[in-house]
């Protein structure tokens, strides 16, 4: 199976392959949602043969997740994961241009001095298009997001410029320096669950998975850095007891992508979890709550002038793309505007409502609290944000503590997110799409649903 596994990961980039002894570069690339990355083939014809490969890799990860006898050890898995992310470290970003904007606002940090908090690549370009020679700034100014200020933390802003600064100008190189660093953080994040479940299984359901490695090291998500950083805020509180340590990381972890600060609360009330006193619990949620507060608006000293700094973390919520909320937004605006703000109101009131359970609660379970949390992450994902699929990859950082069909559910819905990912493929990527891809999920979903609910009560996937 492991075999099997390389091929079809060598079939599903070699795509890529062919462009790159083609063009030998990235700095035109713009064939987007073609497997092919060849316009002048079939699209129906290639996304079939990429729904195949992927279904088949799919197929061939849940068996080998299935057998416990697979890897002998995390070494032989981290060795594997290596094999099978440098691979995929030469897949092109084919279905996400995302890449190309965490290197555009890098160079205008690094190369221009220019504060991507106030400043846009395109704003910057226009006015200075003369006298630039500068292929990365120049390819992050074709991407969607050009018009917009940083819509990532400060940490995220940070990564961007470190990798673009060691790129000297030179787009290929930072691509590379880009994936091989989320290659590295997406190994460390294997060994990581490793050292938090004590169980390599749930290494490998992480670090094999298809969904994962397309969307982390193919298309490079910073997705994969954030869940780093909370997990090694989750180890240095349940392994190492270290609160402050802990908070440390989860404020870095908030400062790639804001949605983190949904934990702060249960790191917290976890660690003080034997006392019994509701108010010394609430005060301790004050306490670590300001240090947390700190922490974080220590990361914005480099590019703090105003307030305006912090609104990038709004910008996402205001533009629909793979929303629930498309259908709505095509027909009646006004009325989605509503619908979505009633739906806003709910999740905070859920949410305030879990946080006051787990203060009140006498005897707080880590496994259970996660369970609740993962519940709050799945409807901030459909609520409060665009359901990119890769925001699932946030899901796979507490799985450890799951239960087998939540386990079994959440490895569902990535090859699924996936699978209906490739209706823009069919058609062309816009959000006047966005119904065939939420309608294909919840279908897929349903039936996921029936097909593994006998096998769920027969047998346990770890």
């Amino acid at each position: 199976m492991k075999k099997i596994f390389i091929i079809l990961s060598i079939l599903l980039i070699f795509p890529s392959i062919i462009y790159l002894i083609q063009y030998k570069t990235v700095l035109g690339f713009d064939t987007y949602y073609n497997f092919f990355i060849n316009e002048n083939i079939n699209k129906t014809i290639s996304t079939i043969l990429y729904l195949v490969l992927f279904i088949a890799m799919m197929y061939v990860y849940l068996k080998i997740i299935k057998r416990e006898d697979t890897f002998n050890n995390i070494k032989d898995i981290l060795k594997y994961v290596a094999v099978i992310g440098g691979i995929f470290l030469i897949m092109l970003p084919w279905t996400s241009s995302d890449i190309f904007y965490y290197m555009g606002v890098g160079e205008l940090d690094s190369k221009y001095n220019q504060n991507p908090y106030y400043v846009t690549m395109e704003e910057y370009y226009n006015q200075n298009e003369q006298n630039i020679d500068d292929e990365i700034l120049e390819k992050g100014v074709s991407n969607f997001w050009a018009d917009t200020t940083v819509v990532y933390g400060p940490i995220a802003q940070l990564i961007f410029r470190t990798c673009t600064l060691i790129s000297m100008k030179n787009i290929d190189l930072c691509l590379i320096i880009f994936k091989v660093l989320n290659l590295v953080i997406h190994m460390a994040n294997c060994y990581l669950i490793y050292k938090i479940s004590g169980k390599k299984q749930f290494s490998i359901i992480y670090g094999l998975n298809p969904f994962i490695l397309l969307e982390c090291i193919g298309n490079v998500h910073n997705d994969t850095i954030l869940v780093f950083f909370v997990l090694l805020a989750l180890y240095f509180v349940t392994k190492k007891k270290n609160i402050y340590i802990s908070i440390l990381f989860l404020a870095l972890s908030t400062g790639i992508k804001y949605f983190t600060i949904l934990l702060l609360p249960i790191i917290i009330l976890y660690y003080f979890r034997n006392e019994k006193r509701i108010e010394i619990r609430f005060l301790k949620c004050i306490q670590f709550g300001i240090l947390f507060l700190v922490i974080f608006a220590l990361e914005y000293i480099l590019y703090f002038k105003d307030l305006q700094v912090i609104l990038g973390m709004f910008t996402q919520m205001n533009r629909y793309a793979k929303s629930i909320y498309s259908v709505l937004l095509q027909k009646n605006e006004q009325t989605m505007i509503v619908i979505r703000t009633i739906i806003i109101y709910v999740f905070f009131i859920y949410y305030i409502k879990f946080c006051i359970d787990l203060i009140t609660e006498k005897d707080i379970k880590l496994y259970k609290t996660m369970r609740k949390y993962n519940l709050s992450l799945v409807l901030a994902i459909l609520v409060l944000t665009n359901c990119q699929q890769w925001y699932l990859v946030w899901l796979f950082a507490t799985i450890m503590w799951q239960k087998s069909d939540m386990i079994k559910n959440i490895i569902g819905i990535s090859a699924i997110t996936e699978i209906a990912n490739s209706v823009y493929m069919f058609l062309f990527e816009s959000y006047t799409f966005d119904y065939y891809y939420v309608g294909t999920i919840i279908i897929l979903s349903i039936l996921w649903i029936l097909f593994t609910n006998k096998q769920l009560k027969e047998k346990r996937i770890y």
